[in-house]
C-alpha cells in the first residue's frame, strides 16, 4: 500500500526526480488539485532553488456555460503568482456518446500544442490518490483488462509519441491537497460534473472506493513489460513487412509472458487500440500450446499454428480505401501514419505484399495478398513511398497513450516493425 505524501513533499521529489533542467507546462483547470498542484511547484521551486521553469495551460472544453469564466479565474491566479499562462478551448463538435474519453484526448492535443509553441519539455497534471484508485476500480469492474489496468495510471505516460505527461500527486489524497490550499486561503473552483452519476469514475467516487493502492502492481506490469521485450527480442521475425513468425522455442515460454506477447501482437497487427479480451486470448493459447497445426482471428489478426512456427499477421478483411487530403497526416486501417505534404488529394487502398516467400503456409500467403497498402493519384496512377509522401508503422495500442510501464515492449515491436525508439523521458 502507498504512504500518503503532502503536496509539498511530492512537488519536491518530483522536481528532483527530473533528468535536467526542464519547462513544465502545468495543467490547471481551476480545480483543487491541479491548483494545488500548481502552487507547491511554485513553492518547491522557490524555496529549493530547482533550475526549473513553469509555465500553466487550461483548456475550456465548452462543455459548461461556466468554463470561460473558469478559464479567466485561471489566469488570473497565475498572473498573482508571475507564471505565464495559455488557454485553449475545445471548438470542435462534441460527440453525443463517450464525451469523457472525446473530452480527455481533446485537452491533450490542445495541452501538446501549447507545450509546442512555448518549448515544453513536459505536461505535468494533478491527478491524485483518489483518481488513481478510482481508476483502479473501474478496470477492475472491467471482465477483459487481463489485470493489466489493475497497475493504475503510470506517473508518466507519452502522449501521441511527441510528450511526456508527468504525474506527481498519485500518492496524494486530495483532502490533503486542499488543507494546504486552505492554510494559505487559497479558493479552487469546484466542477459540478464531479457530482454527475452519469459518469463511471463518479459513480466510483461516490460508492467509497478502497483506499488501497498496491504499488507492486506497477512494479509487475513494468517486469512483465520487459520481460516480454526480451521475448520477443529472441523469438519473433518479421517477414515481408507485415508478418510477425515466432518460432517453436517461443512457446516454451513462461504462460504470462507467452499470454501478453501474444496478446500484444494480435492488437498491433490487427491494427487495435485494445488487447482482445480474456476469452479470446484464452482461445489463442488454447491454438498456440497445443500439438495440432490451426488457425483462428481476433482483433482483426489472423494467427497461423505449424509445427516449425506460429505466424501472425493482419487478417484479409475489413480493409477500407481512404481517401489522403492535401497537407494531411491519417492513419490507414490502424497500421499506417501516412503524411501527405502536397497539394495534391490522394487515394490510400489496400494491396497485395510485394514478396511472398513460398514456404509460407497458404493461409498467410492468402492473406498476404490484400492487407499491405498502396497510395494513388485520382487517375489511378501509382505514388512512390518516398519525397512529399511517407507512410510508416503505427501501434494504436501504444502510439496515442503509452503508459511508461510498457515503454521497453513498446520499443521491442516498434523495431521489430523497423520504427525508432519512444521519445526518452524526462525523468
Amino acid at each position: 500500500m502507498l504512504t500518503a505524501s503532502s503536496p509539498d513533499d511530492a512537488a519536491r521529489r518530483f522536481l528532483e526526480s527530473l533528468s535536467k533542467p526542464s519547462h513544465l507546462l502545468i495543467a490547471v483547470s481551476g480545480g483543487s488539485d491541479s491548483t494545488g498542484l500548481l502552487i507547491a511547484l511554485k513553492r518547491a521551486i522557490a524555496i529549493h532553488g530547482f533550475p526549473h521553469r513553469l509555465t500553466a495551460a487550461t483548456v475550456d472544453h465548452a462543455l459548461r456555460p461556466t468554463s470561460a469564466a473558469e478559464a479567466i479565474w485561471v489566469s488570473e491566479l497565475c498572473a498573482n503568482l508571475g507564471i505565464a499562462h495559455h488557454t485553449r478551448r475545445w471548438n470542435a463538435d462534441k460527440p453525443r456518446t463517450g464525451i469523457p474519453a472525446a473530452a480527455r484526448e481533446a485537452r491533450y492535443r490542445l495541452l501538446s500544442d501549447i507545450a509546442r509553441q512555448c518549448d515544453a519539455d513536459a505536461i505535468v497534471t494533478g491527478h491524485t490518490r483518489d483518481d488513481q484508485l478510482e481508476t483502479v476500480a473501474m478496470r477492475a469492474a472491467r471482465a477483459n483488462d487481463e489485470n493489466l489496468g489493475l497497475a493504475g495510471m503510470a506517473p508518466a505516460a507519452l502522449f501521441d509519441r511527441r510528450i511526456w505527461i508527468l504525474r506527481p500527486f498519485l500518492d496524494t489524497k486530495r483532502e490533503t491537497i486542499r488543507d494546504s490550499l486552505r492554510q494559505i486561503g487559497q479558493s479552487w473552483i469546484d466542477d459540478p460534473s464531479n457530482a454527475d452519476r452519469t459518469y463511471e469514475r463518479v459513480r466510483m467516487r461516490q460508492d467509497n472506493v478502497d483506499d488501497d493502492v498496491n504499488q507492486e502492481t506497477g512494479q509487475r506490469r513494468q517486469a512483465l513489460s520487459r520481460a516480454t521485450a526480451d521475448w520477443l527480442d529472441h523469438h519473433a521475425t518479421l517477414i515481408s513487412g507485415c508478418v510477425i513468425r515466432l518460432d517453436p522455442h517461443a512457446l516454451l515460454s513462461k504462460p504470462e509472458i507467452l499470454r501478453h506477447g501474444l496478446a500484444t501482437l494480435a492488437a498491433v497487427l490487427g491494427g487495435k487500440p485494445h488487447r482482445p479480451g480474456a476469452q479470446a486470448t484464452d482461445k489463442l493459447m488454447g491454438l498456440v500450446t497445443g500439438k495440432d497445426s490451426g488457425s483462428l482471428t481476433l482483433s482483426g489478426c489472423l494467427v497461423v499454428r505449424r509445427k516449425d512456427a506460429v505466424y501472425m499477421l493482419r487478417e484479409k478483411r475489413g480493409l477500407l480505401p481512404l481517401p489522403l487530403p492535401s497537407d494531411a497526416t491519417i492513419i490507414w486501417d490502424g497500421r499506417f501514419e501516412i503524411s501527405n505534404c502536397t497539394a495534391r488529394i490522394f487515394r490510400v487502398e489496400p494491396a497485395a505484399v510485394s514478396l511472398v516467400p513460398p514456404d509460407l503456409p497458404g493461409l498467410v500467403k492468402a492473406a498476404m495478398s490484400g492487407i499491405a497498402l498502396e497510395i494513388r493519384e485520382i487517375d489511378g496512377q501509382l505514388v512512390p513511398q518516398g519525397g512529399d509522401v511517407e507512410w510508416r508503422p503505427y501501434l494504436p495500442l501504444f502510439d496515442l497513450f503509452l503508459p511508461g510501464f510498457d515503454v521497453a515492449l513498446a520499443d521491442s515491436i516498434a523495431a521489430i516493425l523497423g520504427r525508432g525508439p519512444t521519445l526518452s523521458c524526462p525523468i
